[in-house]
């Protein structure tokens, strides 16, 4: 913006002798009034002039941002010695809404969204529209002054002319290439307000989009690098605009990627057919030869063999042709940084140089390092923790200030601040200080971590059941979870109230409390449980976490069919369970709800005692285990999962152990293909489910996704058996379930459908193959 500033020097020189300044005048305003503006310049009426105290209100004035012209005048009108003051201004257009019209096919809420910019007074408050800017004396003046006016925003003209620009070339883009956009300013003292004039035009669309030429690739897959598309009614794709400047924009996209994929000399040229509004878009690609990838070479690393910073990223590209291939030199520049990263080397950097050979149709690489020096941390800054306290951060922290800046340290405190479940997103970003020292900057977003849940459940065990939940995590920004629980089913209920405190006695253990009402309804029994429950964890290793705990409840069986085996109507009556616990437990796993890689393994031991009013005395162990592999041969996406179980579980001296204690094998989280617990003893009366003393469960599973990280195809094999003596485990007598599924992964619940097939079919059971379906937590 150019500023004009005008103080002649016969005015500065008359006025120099001057006792008195009679009168400030304002000229030239628009939209600031006269109060607001004498306000700024701070010279009052029959005050002494000062050439700096002239300067200065200039200085004022433009350093507000209001105004694009200033000059400054003097009058005698009256011979009397006393002079006017006038200052001649051009303010700018003070802005309180803003307006579209003739936009017919597009509504304001997606120009308003595109613009990025409030359109009504109060959208956004004063100081949100100044919030990203460091504070000065400019900014406070300015502050100062939209707070006075009470106003939304200030807009230059060459702001509003890029917003006109925007707005029309926005128009083109989707499919109005005649579209043409003006704008008007209704003015008044103190604000304006902003109208865009909108000519939309006709409508232009992509009627087929043809490529040829293409044999190294499908049309398909060029297209995804497309922004125009076409109509697709199978993917509610109902409209399909044409824009010229988009379709040479998708011209450079396709050359790149066929640059990316070796195709150094591409040509790519296109041909439009039009047929009244319609577009036949013709794509012709001349892909010429495909150069491999040559020699690569390393120079200055002298922590790190060839062999360790290359990996096996150069063999994987061998076996897929050795092409030269953008991603593979992207990937080797990356497994180069992160190796100095373990090693706290975080400044390391990688110069990249081509070498193409236009004869032999080959790129040579020389990637030259510059290891540079170990890296420590200096500080450690959290931002966005508007409701977490820093310590609930700190204390996730691996990381620590005055230690080398390790990457595994980094990336386990981003995951241990994720795992507490109470943040969108966190990103630690080290940020250079010095050459040696580094800062790292914490950047999270929270949640809203108070959550009034509503929804259904479903498994063979409790049916469909709906719940309601109260929760508040992050506790009073302690990072303690406190909620309240309600589920209904027809066969089911859950009721709880819970509280967790996190790092108890400022150590790492977390003590876990609840009252509970539980209830599930079983094809010849019901069983209802209510009690208390008290747990304290402890964190002793990284991976590993060591809990012990105890329950007290009074356990029912009800409602006993006469078809009931034997074993369950004696269970008939009130019961009293003093229940203690311990477990340890190391988990490794990259995410709990979709494992692709990492371990887990559990053991627990726990007892009923005859103490306290205990009726119920028994002893139970059990051992669970899972390994989960991702493949890093063909980066497919496939995932292999490998789990066990063994448990067993005794009474004291002649009595029976509880029903509930024992092990039903079969079902949804079993082996799948059998009903509950009838891959386990039956009544030989009723060929009931009666429960086992003992198990042994293995499973194979393998995934491989259909789209992203949210449908995948599984198959699977489960094996194993329940049974009351370990003589009864010989192959013969062992069940095994197989078959197909689908594991969908929302925001709300994960979804597991499985076909299965049973090995053998049993009594009560005859049925060749089930459906399981789970909508929860399945992993």
């Amino acid at each position: 913006m150019k500023r004009e500033i005008l103080i002649t020097s016969l005015f500065l020189t008359s006025l120099a002798f001057s006792q008195e300044i009679e009168k400030v005048i304002i000229q030239g305003n628009k939209y600031i009034n006269d109060e607001v503006i004498k306000g700024l310049i701070n010279i009052k009426e029959g005050s002494t002039y000062s050439t700096e105290r002239v300067r200065e209100a200039i200085r004022r004035l433009f350093r507000t941002g209001l105004f694009k012209k200033v000059e400054v005048y003097q009058e005698d009108e009256d011979k009397d010695g006393k002079y006017e003051l006038i200052f001649k201004v051009e303010d700018l257009p003070v802005i309180y809404k803003i307006e579209f019209e003739g936009n017919d096919e597009i509504e304001d809420d997606e120009l308003k969204e595109f613009l990025g910019i409030e359109t009504e007074l109060g959208e956004v408050e004063v100081e949100e529209s100044i919030q990203t800017y460091t504070s000065s004396p400019a900014i406070e003046e300015r502050l100062a002054i939209l707070k006075k006016l009470k106003l939304g925003r200030i807009l230059t003209f060459k702001e509003i002319e890029e917003f006109r620009k925007r707005i029309e070339d926005f128009y083109h883009r989707r499919g109005f290439p005649e579209a043409q956009v003006s704008y008007k300013l209704i003015p008044k003292k103190g604000a304006s307000k902003l109208v865009f004039i909108i000519r939309e035009g006709a409508k232009s669309y992509v009627e087929d989009i043809e490529i040829k030429g293409n044999k190294a690739f499908s049309d398909r897959k060029i297209k995804k690098h497309m922004e125009l598309k076409e109509k697709n009614i199978l993917l509610l794709r109902w409209d399909a605009p044409f824009s010229e400047e988009l379709l040479k924009e998708d011209i450079e996209r396709i050359k790149e990627f066929y640059k990316s994929e070796g195709f150094l000399e591409v040509q790519v040229d296109y041909k439009i057919v039009k047929k009244g509004a319609a577009n036949k878009i013709i794509i012709q690609i001349k892909e010429g030869p495909r150069y491999k990838l040559g020699k690569v070479k390393l120079k200055g690393n002298k922590l790190y063999a060839y062999s360790e910073l290359v990996g096996k990223i150069l063999e994987k590209n061998k076996r897929k042709g050795g092409y030269y291939r953008r991603e593979v030199i992207e990937k080797l520049k990356q497994n180069i940084k992160d190796r100095y990263a373990e090693i706290g080397y975080l400044n390391v950097q990688t110069e990249e140089k081509e070498n193409i050979d236009t004869e032999k149709k080959l790129v040579n690489i020389i990637l030259n390092i510059h290891e540079g020096k170990p890296v420590y941390v200096d500080k450690i800054e959290i931002r966005g923790n508007y409701e977490t306290r820093d310590y609930v951060i700190r204390r996730e922290m691996r990381a620590q200030e005055h230690e080398l800046a390790i990457k595994k340290d980094i990336e386990r405190s981003r995951t241990r601040i994720m795992n507490l479940g109470y943040y969108e997103d966190v990103l630690i970003q080290p940020i250079p200080k010095s050459y040696a020292k580094w800062d790292l900057l914490v950047k999270i977003r929270e949640r809203f971590t108070g959550q009034f849940s509503v929804g259904l459940s479903y498994n063979e065990i409790t049916g469909l059941a709906g719940f309601i939940e109260l929760r508040k995590g992050n506790f009073r920004g302690t990072g303690d979870i406190a909620g309240i629980s309600l589920s209904y089913g027809s066969q089911y209920r859950n009721n709880s109230l819970s509280y967790t405190k996190k790092w108890f006695l400022k150590k790492p253990m977390d003590l876990d409390t609840s009252i509970f009402d539980r209830r599930i309804e079983y094809d010849t029994y019901t069983v209802t449980r209510t009690g208390i429950s008290l747990a304290l964890s402890k964190e002793f290793w990284e991976y590993w976490r060591f809990s012990v705990g105890t329950s007290l409840q009074k356990v029912k069986y009800s409602d006993i069919s006469d078809q009931a085996v034997t074993y369950i109507k004696e269970q008939a009556g009130t019961r009293d369970l003093r229940k203690f616990f311990v477990s340890v437990r190391r988990d490794t796993r990259d995410w709990y709800l979709l494992p692709s890689k990492g371990s887990l393994f559990r053991a627990t031991a726990s007892t009923g005692l005859g103490i306290l009013g205990g009726t119920e005395e028994f002893y139970k162990l059990e051992l669970e285990g899972a390994k989960y592999f991702s493949d890093t041969y063909f980066d497919t996406g496939f995932i292999l999962s490998l789990k066990g179980e063994v448990g067993f579980v005794e009474s004291f001296g002649n009595k029976r152990v509880p029903l509930d204690e024992r092990f039903f094998v079969g079902g949804d989280f079993s082996i799948r293909g059998y009903q509950y617990g009838y891959a386990g003893p039956l009544d030989p009366n009723t060929k009931d489910p009666i429960g086992a003393k003992k198990k042994l469960v293995m499973s194979v599973e393998a995934l491989y996704p259909l789209y992203k990280k949210m449908f995948y195809f599984a198959t699977f094999f489960d094996y194993g058996l329940g049974a009351d003596n370990w003589s009864d485990f010989k192959l013969k007598n062992f069940r095994g379930g197989y078959g197909i599924g689908l594991r969908v992964i929302t925001p709300f619940a994960p979804i597991r459908i499985d076909w299965a097939f049973k090995t053998k079919k049993v009594p009560g059971d005859t049925n060749r193959s089930r459906v399981h379906f789970v909508l929860g937590t399945f992993f």
